[in-house]
């Protein structure tokens, strides 16, 4: 172990900058005589979890110029005929590829949220996350021009990356931190060139240092649209709106929305699963998604979750940072004589490792005024995290109620853990938020071991426990419980299978449930099998929940996915049954559906849209994605891009 250690040890994490005089070609071929001749070369990748050198080979080079980064990466794989490269278009997911990731923060936060993260998959397919959050939109994200290929080692890609894309610091010279992770998918392993598990925050590379452009864009891009179309139950249907948005600074943008409409975007559905308190699912609408993280208000129980806005007429934001150490958001959604919702929040930057943050959520409708305040301390010692958030609510009807939770997380090496004290009094009510359950008071722990194994059939461990100790704001007992678990993954085909067991009691009963899985492969979004089956007893009743869920690609450029759920309680019986499917037909169209079966209630709809690119954009949608019944519509929905002013 001592070598390892020590090339650890006295690997630099500084690579110097330098300016591209003649960019690169983007092909995908890494010229190193010409090209990329005189950029500074590091290499060598280690393992996410263990830190051990990764056996195989990881070359990269970084320049740049007025207007873009410049990345290359070499990537050696002893199996290449393995290499998995699926998807080929910009601005996709690409989980189930091989896939290199340049992560930049440009004002050396070093939090997680802090990056800017540019994917790359072997045939050149991109995908952009940006600090902060941004809707899929080609002409608000922006995009990276990349370009790969399978060699007979293994793989290497080029990119270029607009300065535009993300927020940057003023102009000038700056050290901007980043890193870059390999994720190689026959061993389902994640590298990292820079080791920075157990609190090591200061080993991300030092980009030295770069001079920034002046990327303050001054145009305001607007997207109007229009639809048409007939529905059913409303005859002929028309309407028109528009989204719209502008930097106020290089750092802090505007976003406004008139009129929305969301009927060409598909809702995430919650799963069929048993469950005493309330769910919320993923939000999926652009303009909430713009800015998402600057509104982020708590990990669990959030005074702010945009999903409990169901429409607006005029939606205003503000996001992005106000200096290098703090963090702005500002959002109002109003419905003409009905509603006023307003969401603001803060954070700065104390220390390399603290910060604070605050925010006051405000809703008035039908005469209810609802308030709800929110600040939390976050510290980071090593390996260890201590938070405290205090969040209270004042309720026209429910009156004064408080939150409070505070706790210790701790991960190293695979090992992570968090213990925490929570209370939530039985007057806590943000009625734009989401806490399924309250009036109550009481710890929780959890403590978590995940082990890679090297050698033999199994490819690596997971286990767990966690337990819950939850009395009344009274004093009185109300769930105490907790859940273990244990999952292998196994090396040779990638199948990985858990068993978990929980208990709790609660309302007097003694609920037992044991759930088998088995998903193969795992990691693989394309082709998969997931097979879920729970037994035991719940509320004083025979439980039991089983599902399937398939994901086929039976050609290059087709997606299909069908899932399969029942849950049994006593007598009772629910089912749900999902069936969607997509069809590329190009960089930028793509034909796709969705059917959803729930007890008795069945929508389908199916719709062809051209989308993703930098032109004008169309849906033509029979039926309603978010229906709970078919209906019988046809709607054709046109967004017209176009900018005013100048760059």
């Amino acid at each position: 172990m001592l070598l390892p250690a020590l090339a650890f040890a006295q690997r630099s994490n500084a690579v110097p900058a330098f300016r591209m005089a003649q960019p690169p070609t983007i092909d995908g071929v890494i010229d190193t005589e010409n090209e990329w001749k005189d950029a500074p070369k590091f290499e060598g990748m280690l393992d996410a979890t263990t830190s051990a050198m990764s056996q195989e080979s990881a070359t990269f080079w970084l320049a740049y110029d007025r207007k873009f980064i410049y990345f290359a990466a070499r990537m050696g794989d002893s199996k290449p005929n393995a290499i998995e490269a699926t998807n080929y278009r910009s601005n996709v997911p690409l989980d189930g590829d091989d896939r290199i990731v340049l992560s930049i923060d440009p004002f050396g936060v070093l939090t997680e949220d802090s990056f800017n993260k540019f994917t790359i998959n072997p045939r050149g397919a991109s995908f952009i996350e940006i600090a902060g959050g941004r809707a899929a939109k080609r002409e608000w994200l922006g995009e990276m021009l990349a370009a790969g290929r399978i060699t007979e080692t293994g793989w290497e890609v080029e990119a270029r990356i607009p300065w535009k894309v993300m927020r940057l610091p003023r102009a000038g010279r700056h050290e901007l931190r980043f890193n870059v992770t390999r994720y190689l998918r026959r061993t389902i392993q994640q590298f990292v060139w820079q080791y920075t598990d157990g609190g090591k925050p200061q080993n991300y590379g030092r980009w030295q240092a770069p001079e920034l452009p002046d990327t303050t864009d001054r145009t305001v891009k607007l997207l109007p649209y229009t639809f048409t179309g007939w529905d059913h139950d409303n005859g002929r249907v028309t309407n028109a709106g528009l989204d719209m948005r502008t930097p106020i600074t290089s750092t802090l943008d505007f976003v406004g929305s008139a009129n929305p409409d969301f009927r060409n975007v598909e809702n995430a559905i919650l799963s069929l699963e048993f469950s005493y308190f309330a769910r919320l699912v993923d939000e999926s609408r652009p303009f909430f998604l713009e800015g998402q993280q600057y509104f982020t208000t708590s990990r669990d129980a959030p005074l702010f979750a945009s999903q409990q806005i169901d429409r607006f007429d005029i939606g205003t934001k503000i996001a992005g940072k106000l200096d290098d150490k703090t963090d702005l958001g500002i959002l109002n959604a109003l419905s003409y004589g009905s509603q006023n919702a307003f969401a603001g929040k803060f954070r700065r930057q104390l220390t390399p490792r603290s910060w604070f943050e605050g925010g006051y959520v405000g809703l008035r409708q039908h005469g209810i005024g609802n308030d709800g305040t929110f600040m939390q301390y976050h510290r980071e010692f090593g390996p260890y995290t201590f938070f405290a958030q205090q969040t209270t609510t004042r309720d026209t009807e429910m009156g004064y109620g408080h939150r409070y939770n505070t706790g210790v997380a701790f991960g190293k090496n695979g090992l992570s853990g968090s213990t925490e004290y929570v209370e939530i009094s039985d007057e806590y009510l943000g009625r734009l938020g989401f806490a399924p359950e309250t009036g109550i008071k009481g710890y929780t722990a959890y403590i978590e071991k995940y082990r890679p194994i090297g050698k033999g059939p199994i490819l690596d461990t997971d286990a767990g426990v966690n337990a819950h100790f939850l009395r009344t704001m009274q004093g009185d007992p109300h769930r105490t419980g907790g859940e273990t678990w244990a999952a292998a993954t196994l090396r040779r085909d990638s199948t990985m299978m858990v068993l978990d067991y929980s208990y709790e009691r609660f309302q007097g009963n003694d609920d037992k449930v044991v759930t088998a899985q088995l998903v193969r492969p795992r990691g693989n979004p394309y082709r998969n099998l997931q097979l879920s089956d729970s037994w035991g007893v719940v509320s004083g009743l025979p439980f039991n929940q089983g599902s399937v869920v398939v994901k086929y690609r039976p050609v290059e450029k087709m997606q299909l996915q069908a899932t399969a759920r029942r849950l049994k309680l006593g007598d009772t019986t629910q089912d749900q049954v999902i069936l969607s499917g997509s069809h590329d037909l190009g960089n930028d169209r793509s034909l796709n559906g969705r059917m959803v079966k729930q007890g008795r209630d069945v929508n389908a709809y199916l719709a062809y849209r051209r989308s993703g690119n930098a032109g004008m954009e169309y849906s033509l949608i029979l039926g309603d994605p978010n229906s709970v019944h078919t209906r019988t519509a046809l709607v054709l929905k046109i967004v017209m891009p176009f900018e005013l002013g100048r760059h």
